[in-house]
């Protein structure tokens, strides 16, 4: 199957989708599917990044709202920015109900036609999505002990994240752009805990990691340790064509949006900036997300759809999160981020080809 035909593929699944989940019957759950069985748990990225943690809390939990409690084995399927554990999901996974895969969406490469990207979130079983903002973090080695002071130094900073078309590693890389700010980017960590552990190594100096992973692993280990200072969060698009402060961003802590303001007294603007936005989009609607393989049982599927439901407003599990992420969960329902990722793959064609100009230009 040609990218082409895999594109109009996936908007096809997920148009259907979304009109099935409007019109649909409510779902009955099976009360004894998952008795005395295993559910394995596909996690796209290495153990100890930020994906590991979300999957890893999200299925503590969301164990006790499946009927039967199966056990849970969690696998780690790292590489490619996500790319290698998306891929094994869609193609060696058996679609029997018993593997489940908690990714962060390997979306953008679909939409820019990477070939390494063999499979469809299309022909995936949606059974719910969590959004979050960004924290883009720096070295305090480098020279800095305020945020601003990134535009006074004297040698490149060193930007690390995990692939040419790894959603870290476009924003990233815009930012730096945008700001004006010289930087070396160092891509291929197959997870936010190496590049931590580069950080602290020195090895590299910047990074931007999810709310989770900021609260959980970046402010504990490198903030307030001293190695390390917040400089800004992404925040989400608004639509006047910006991006404005996510719900339970940090105190103190500017946008993009914000921080740019106040070095250039105008709002951004251009091609760059568009990267930076549709990026925005893409985790601001489901940057984790939880599937099953195509063809899977509906008992399966419907079953799945309940417990992360009623986990997600588990009031247990969003203390839990609020812990480990340092905001109040925002959970989207299966229907719902159906019908924005099929917005998301049917995003401006004028955009794509800045996406995938802008990710060969990262991957010379």
């Amino acid at each position: 199957m040609n990218l082409k035909t895999m594109r109009l593929k996936t908007r096809q699944c997920l148009a259907a989708f979304a009109m099935s989940a409007v019109i649909g019957a409510a779902p009955a759950v099976a009360e004894d599917f998952y008795d005395g069985k295993t559910l394995d748990v596909i996690v796209n990225y290495d153990a100890g990044g930020n994906t590991d943690i979300t999957a890893r809390t999200l299925m503590q939990f969301m164990q006790k709202h499946i009927p039967g409690e199966p056990r849970i084995v969690v696998k780690n399927r790292a590489g490619a920015g996500g790319i290698v554990g998306t891929n094994y999901f869609g193609q060696a996974v058996r679609n029997d109900g018993f593997t489940v895969g908690v990714f962060s969406v390997a979306l953008m490469p679909e939409m820019m036609g990477n070939e390494a990207l063999t499979v469809s979130h299309g022909d995936f079983e949606f059974i719910g999505g969590i959004p979050e903002d960004t924290i883009f973090h720096l070295r305090k080695g480098v020279g800095v002990e305020k945020a601003t002071d990134i535009f006074d130094l004297d040698a490149p900073i060193k930007t690390a994240g995990h692939g040419p078309v790894n959603m870290k590693d476009l924003i990233l890389r815009a930012a730096m752009d945008l700001l004006e700010v010289d930087y070396q980017h160092v891509t291929g960590f197959q997870s936010s805990g190496k590049i931590r552990g580069a950080i602290l190594k020195s090895d590299v100096d910047m990074s931007a990691d999810s709310m989770t992973g900021y609260a959980s692993r970046v402010k504990p280990n490198l903030v307030d340790e001293g190695h390390s200072i917040p400089l800004f969060s992404l925040g989400i698009p608004t639509e006047d064509g910006h991006l404005a402060a996510a719900p339970g961003t940090l105190d103190g802590v500017p946008t993009f949006d914000e921080f740019y303001e106040a070095r250039f007294g105008k709002k951004p603007s251009g091609p760059i900036y568009d990267v930076l936005r549709t990026v925005a989009q893409v985790r601001s609607t489901s940057l984790r997300a939880v599937f099953l393989p195509k063809g899977s049982p509906q008992e399966a599927v419907d079953t799945l759809r309940a417990a992360f439901k009623a986990t997600t407003e588990d009031p247990a599990y969003r203390a839990e999160f609020m812990k480990i992420s340092g905001f109040d969960l925002v959970a989207l329902p299966d229907d719902e981020a159906e019908v924005r990722l099929a917005s998301l793959l049917n995003t401006d064609q004028k955009i794509i080809d800045i996406l995938k100009s802008y990710a060969a230009e990262g991957a010379r």
